[in-house]
């Protein structure tokens, strides 16, 4: 039988709606699904519910190539034209009846059963942009699945798209769904390496997936247009992102035609006005008058609405805000400078943070620090610029210095910070109570301790919490520079409130990462785990995202993972560095160092194959983006791996290129370490021992000075593995004397080398393997290992084993664990979100008062929403909500 040949348009007619978590469940096999679906005679069809480019088409023709006998197929397909007429879609259908059987609805549908069945059996027929056809044909072909005389396939972006009569059908339970998920950022990256035939670093993946939201067919064009345009770079064998812009070509073209097609005049304007503009919130979008254009552009998925109390409008997909920009001509631009001042209390401010914000994401770092300098030079921080619009004033010095900081430059960060908000000085203390020049300031310090901390600095961190004049007892009467802004009042002292929490959680991992710097590891690791529990908390409640954005939050949670390592929880780090690399916050920046702190862990893991997978691409990219805070630790844990893999003349290469952290004097932290431990492994594979053991013994010797107690006990210990057993009873002071947690592998491992006890060593070791430490007792090279007895020894060797399984296991389950939301108790949905962020901090063991100040509330506000807790989940007190709180999670884990 011929049957149609009308292709389905499988990016369908909404393309925009590619926004969102880009989380996929556990399981794959949407195919499976919809090929046993299809091989049930008593099934009426299914829906294929997925966003554009997510893979519909490839489901679905797995699905029918894995069926015993492949039934005909039909593809139909909604249009503008077929919803306007009268069985538009079954057009070429109805041609090859009869005229007979066209005269009333019941000839009609019998004489398509009998075309669809004909002596192949039921016939498959996909319907592609349902949303596009008329009520009639809608009608036909529900009847007809419903007969069992097809299989009907809607293939939809969601549910709400789809005809009345269609989506009756499936509330019915005659169509089943089959959700075709997006590609997470690893399997963005596989499909990648597919199409340019080689290795890709994780930023250039991060960097297309968050453009594309993983849309396959918008990747393809896109990945030829960059590779053509050479932003997209082959070097040594592994594709990195070059810097510079994007330039428009047909796939962008394309893309951006396909989403706005059908907008009116002002709905573009708004459009494009936040992508010049961007972000603004939905009381910003009141006052300018826009807010009867959103409605529109929101039902077509091309922008979206935050939760309240801000409500942040943002274009939902990058690749238009990247298009609009660059294609917006001077007659429009004229036109929209009027929208653009109506829209953003100063539109130049809001016009550079958008820019420098797409540059960082591209990787123009050296071309976004000239543009933020051309901005200052020309008045941009003046008082007048912060005190009409603080908000953005402060996120543009926040980009420029971290960007700075990334690029190996924190004295100039320093130094651009100070004069950009010497503008901030002057506008406070003409208005020192305006709140958003409050929230700026407080900002600002923050960075500035974050500075102090790169330089090496952590004492000067401790202005965050304390009046910058205090000065506590033992503190010098010339103390170290302070991280405070020179001439902006202390907002933020000990016993204030913050503005935000976000900026609170933002101070609160500075202050941790500076205590990680020194002895003071045990506060450090307390501060990692009330935020953990915190953010985790907000998750669950639902109210995270009106607290702080995913980039926010990734940005916390790099923080703490930094804290992680100094501290000597590897394992930790390592499960922190797994769940950022697997895109669990949408944040270019978080993925890609996530992805960079495996590499190192697994080098010192001893996983040397799995190392280079993450760290060569990693070098190649910093290399080419002019990235170098943590380019040394990269080349010298590249130079280890390679000479263990017998590769020496391109080690030595490496290790020529990468002198001595302590010939350069650089700050002493874990990536810095690393750099000198490799380096150090890498020259006993390759000279000899000795040479070695010097360096980390002078390493060991410099830690010690800078109170990097951790760092020191690693040292020593690294020193220990390859032969100097003489520092063994320095270890073993350092470790009596520390009040670092966890140290008792190292202290078993220094008593039994003093004491030549193998089983107290055997136990030392593996304590360290058992928090992922396994570098020390991996049996390549390794003195300590060798001096223990044969029942020692594979005692050790079973707990690196079982160290690697574990990573291995979470490694595998990253995405799912990145992915699926902590269990929710019951008792949360009885509540209002604020009152359930109450409950949560209530149980975590927080007093009003403390929660109070976190929250910028009242007490007398947390009483209230306390009592209406009390009351709606009949408890009496904190002891039962909690008591109902452990109940209902045990409730939950059973099932």
């Amino acid at each position: 039988m011929v049957v149609s040949n009308l292709n389905v348009e499988w990016l369908g007619d909404n393309p925009a709606q590619v926004l969102g978590s880009n989380r996929v469940p556990e399981e794959r096999s949407a195919a499976t699904q919809l090929q046993a679906i299809l091989a049930d005679e008593s099934s009426g069809g299914a829906l294929l519910i997925g966003r554009a480019g997510s893979g519909r088409r490839v489901v679905f023709d797995e699905a029918v190539t894995g069926l015993v006998s492949t039934p005909p197929l039909v593809h139909l397909n909604g249009s503008a034209y077929a919803a306007a007429m009268r069985h538009g879609v079954l057009t070429f259908l109805l041609s090859q009846l009869d005229d007979g059987q066209l005269a009333t609805r019941h000839e009609l549908v019998h004489g398509l059963a009998n075309l669809l069945c004909g002596d192949g059996g039921r016939a498959i027929v996909t319907l592609g942009s349902p949303e596009l056809i008329d009520a009639e044909s809608a009608t036909i072909l529900a009847q007809l699945a419903a007969m069992r005389k097809i299989w009907l396939v809607p293939v939809s972006e969601r549910l709400a798209d789809l005809p009345e009569d269609i989506l009756a059908l499936y509330r019915a339970g005659r169509l089943s769904r089959v959700t075709v998920h997006c590609m997470d950022v690893t399997e963005t990256r596989t499909f990648l390496e597919s199409e340019l035939g080689g290795s890709i670093s994780m930023f250039a993946t991060a960097v297309l997936w968050h453009l594309t939201q993983s849309n396959r067919d918008v990747l393809r064009g896109l990945v030829r247009e960059l590779v053509a345009d050479g932003k997209l770079v082959l070097e040594s064998g592994c594709w990195v992102m070059a810097p510079g812009s994007l330039r428009v070509g047909p796939t962008l073209t394309s893309f951006g035609a396909r989403m706005m097609a059908g907008l009116g005049i002002d709905e573009r304007h708004l459009l494009s006005a936040l992508a010049l503009g961007g972000s603004v919130t939905a009381e910003e979008l009141r006052q300018s008058g826009l807010s009867n254009d959103l409605g529109p552009l929101r039902a077509r998925g091309l922008v979206s609405v935050g939760e309240a109390p801000a409500g942040i409008v943002s274009i939902t997909a990058p690749l238009l805000g990247h298009l609009l920009r660059n294609t917006a001509d001077d007659d429009l631009r004229e036109e929209l400078g009027a929208t653009l001042n109506r829209l953003y209390p100063a539109p130049r401010s809001a016009r550079l943070l958008t820019e420098v914000r797409a540059m960082r994401d591209l990787g123009n770092l050296e071309a976004l620090v000239a543009l933020v300098d051309e901005f200052a030079a020309e008045g941009g921080f003046s008082p007048d610029a912060w005190r009409a619009d603080a908000n953005r004033q402060a996120a543009i010095v926040k980009v420029v210095v971290e960007t700075l900081c990334i690029m190996g430059s924190p004295e100039q960060a320093s130094r651009r910070l100070s004069q950009a908000t010497a503008g901030l000085a002057a506008a406070l203390r003409l208005n020192p109570e305006e709140a958003r020049l409050v929230r700026a300031a407080q900002l600002m310090r923050v960075k500035s301790a974050r500075i102090a901390v790169v330089e090496g600095r952590p004492a000067a961190v401790r202005t965050l919490f304390e009046e910058p004049g205090q000065r506590h007892p033992g503190q010098p009467q010339n103390p170290e520079r302070g991280a405070s802004i020179q001439g902006v009042p202390a907002q933020a002292a000990d016993g204030t409130v913050w503005a935000s929490e976000a900026l609170y959680f933002k101070a609160l991992a500075v202050q941790a990462e500076a205590w990680s710097m020194t002895s003071r590891h045990p506060e450090s690791l307390d501060i990692v785990r009330r935020l953990l529990v915190d953010i985790g908390g907000l998750q669950v409640t639902g109210v995270l995202d009106q607290i702080m954005s995913a980039t926010e939050c990734a940005e916390i949670e790099c923080t703490l993972l930094r804290v992680q390592l100094l501290s000597g929880e590897w394992r930790a780090a390592a499960d922190t560095a797994t769940r950022l690399a697997a895109g669990h916050y949408p944040d270019i920046r978080s993925i890609a160092y996530g992805e960079f702190v495996l590499g190192l862990l697994r080098g010192f893991a001893g996983e040397a194959d799995a190392a280079l997978g993450a760290l060569l691409p990693t070098l190649k990219q910093l290399a080419i983006t002019g990235e170098s805070a943590e380019l040394s630790a990269v080349e010298a844990a590249s130079a280890y791996c390679l000479a263990d893999h017998d590769r020496g003349p391109e080690a030595i290469d490496l290790l020529l290129q990468n002198p001595s952290s302590t010939d350069r004097e650089l700050p002493l932290n874990f990536f810095s370490w690393s750099a000198e431990v490799f380096a150090s492994l890498a020259v006993s594979r390759l000279d000899t021992p000795k040479a070695a053991t010097s360096r980390l013994v002078a390493l060991a010797d410099r830690a010690r000075r800078g109170e990097r107690t951790v760092l020191e006990m690693n040292s020593l210990a690294m020193a220990m593995r390859l032969g100097r057993t003489d520092v063994a009873a320095r270890l073993q002071t350092v470790c009596e004397s520390s009040p670092v947690p966890r140290t008792r592998g190292f202290l078993l491992l220094a008593q039994g080398t003093v004491e030549a006890d193998p089983v107290m060593m055997a136990d030392g070791l593996e304590q360290l393997a058992s928090h992922g430490q396994t570098v020390y007792a991996d049996e390549d090279g390794n003195v300590l290992v060798a001096a223990l007895g044969h029942r020692d020894r594979r005692r050790v060797f079973a707990a690196v084993a079982q160290a690697r399984r574990r990573g291995a296991n979470e490694s595998e389950s990253a995405g799912t664990t990145a992915r699926n939301a902590e269990p929710r108790p019951a008792w949360l949905d009885q509540l209002t979100k604020r009152e359930a962020q109450v409950a949560q901090r209530v149980i975590s063991g927080m007093t009003n008062t403390a929660i109070a100040r976190m929250s910028g509330v009242s007490v007398r506000t947390v009483e209230g929403h306390l009592y209406q807790v009390y009351s709606k989940l009949q408890v009496r007190n904190r002891q039962e909500l909690t008591a109902l709180d452990r109940a209902s999670r045990r409730a939950v884990e059973v099932k």
